[in-house]
């Protein structure tokens, strides 16, 4: 899991058997950053509950767009990305659900 970024409730693997999905709530404390990370093997799908977000994306993280509440997003699999929260005070939540089982996250160190 990228660092700056709290699961919450999950359906996965681990904790249902599921075997072709996963869902699971997402919180990012206030200030917070995760890590340049990509999903390898599965699309995702993110629905923002609260708060806001920047994400940027890309080999160098080259693109950008800030999410509020409402605003729905597609992570397609391998794309290099990177959630921060740019508020002081309030937290950001977000519910993501992906065509995998389990959460398969890796980090991208050669990312700035």
């Amino acid at each position: 899991m990228p660092r700056g970024v709290v699961g919450g409730a999950e359906v996965s693997q681990v904790t249902t058997g599921a075997t072709n999905i996963y869902m699971g709530v997402f919180r990012v404390p206030a200030g917070a950053q995760s890590r340049p990370h990509f999903h390898a093997d599965c699309e995702s799908a993110v629905y923002m509950l609260g708060g806001r977000l920047n994400v940027r994306w890309g080999e160098e993280l080259e693109h950008g767009v800030t999410l509020e509440p409402g605003d729905m997003v597609y992570v397609p699999p391998r794309e290099t990305h990177l959630l921060e929260n740019p508020s002081e005070t309030e937290a950001a939540e977000y519910v993501v659900a992906r065509d995998a089982p389990q959460e398969d996250s890796v980090e991208v160190p050669w990312a700035r």
